[in-house]
């Protein structure tokens, strides 16, 4: 049976700016100004663009009252601001949608929380943790109205397979394989603490974003000393251009929280000092924990980037993308090589920081 590789995600938000319905980015991919659209017309123009696989699934699009997680209601609607149609997904998958929303994470300073997405089975609304108010004013339209959007999206779709754990896929996978799909899965977890934090327990973000680059960066190593310092060269190489500072910052910072949280310190300077605080309780320092959230994002980015481009050859015959960064430490022509090609794609993502 042939599936369709198109998906459309639809997102709550602010109104757009965009002034046809339907804004033709690249290549097929589309921007939709819902808001413009009655529930009539999308349902028309989506299954034009994504014809169902059959009549049975025809139900699964506009309701008159909700249930399960198929079909949207005019209520529901009235919710969307804005989608966007993506003709590639890897082939290999169901639905897509993990997948996809893998990447467009990846890509979105703040993590996204669509309403809907369509595919050829119809319209599905996939369920949200968070308070929709939470999340209503970062869902941003104008991240994905540019060809870079589409640039990078084109250029990680293979990666997308880290997305989501599938039988199928991982028959085949090797630790490296592993590897990323283990620090995508952690990455994903950083949605619990956006615009969610606790006095008592924030460090804790700290230490989850520390693993992350210790998946990529150490993980597996065939040393076992001097973990943060390598780390850190390793690092250095794939993020300085863009951070110059990061490599100090990850040991002043954001290590020093995670060793804080993971020993106990801070919970004993709490104690130290809640009994004179006169009720004040720790403040989290959202500054610090943003830009080490936008660290990793571009960290998982560029290794994701470096690993596709080993399986392809296109380094010789390094095995893995932290065999590179250990040896582009001291080769000075392999770090530029390196530099060059990672800026290429951080020159395609939005940052608010």
């Amino acid at each position: 049976m042939n599936r369709t590789k198109t998906i459309f995600l639809a997102f709550t938000g602010n109104p757009i700016t965009q002034k046809d319905k339907v804004l033709a980015i690249k290549d097929g991919y589309e921007c939709w100004d819902l808001k413009q659209f009655t529930l009539d017309e999308f349902v028309e123009k989506i299954q034009q663009k994504i014809p169902p696989i059959n009549d049975t699934v025809k139900r699964n699009y506009k309701l008159a009252e909700s249930r399960d997680l198929f079909g949207i209601t005019e209520k529901q609607f009235e919710k969307v601001s804005w989608g966007l149609l993506i003709p590639d997904t890897i082939e290999e998958g169901i639905f897509n949608y993990a997948e996809t929303i893998f990447l467009l994470n990846l890509y979105s300073p703040n993590f996204l929380y669509p309403l809907c997405y369509v595919n050829d089975m119809g319209i599905t609304r996939p369920e949200h943790e968070k308070n929709y108010f939470d999340y209503f004013h970062t869902q941003t339209a104008s991240f994905f109205q540019t060809e870079a959007f589409v640039n990078f999206y084109k250029l990680l779709l293979v990666q997308t397979k880290y997305g989501s754990w599938n039988l199928d896929r991982i028959q085949h996978w090797d630790k490296e394989d592993w590897r990323l799909f283990s620090a995508s899965f952690l990455y994903y977890g950083l949605k619990d603490y956006e615009n969610s934090k606790t006095s008592f327990g924030w460090q804790r973000e700290s230490a989850e974003m520390a693993t992350i680059l210790e998946a990529l960066f150490t993980a597996g190593d065939s040393q076992n000393q001097e973990v943060v310092y390598r780390l850190r060269k390793r690092v250095a190489v794939l993020l300085s251009e863009r951070f110059p500072t990061i490599e100090d910052e990850i040991k002043k910072d954001l290590y020093k929280a995670r060793c804080d949280f993971v020993h106990g310190s801070f919970f004993a300077q709490i104690a130290k000092d809640s009994p004179k605080a006169h009720n004040n309780i720790p403040t989290p320092d959202f500054n610090l924990l943003y830009k080490h959230k936008e660290y990793v994002r571009f960290a998982l980015v560029g290794y994701l980037n470096l690993a596709r481009m080993v399986k392809a050859g296109e380094f010789g015959n390094v095995k893995t993308a932290m065999d590179l960064l250990e040896s582009a430490i001291m080769d000075v022509k392999l770090r530029e090589q390196i530099r060059i090609e990672t800026k290429r794609l951080f020159d395609m993502l939005p940052t608010t920081f």
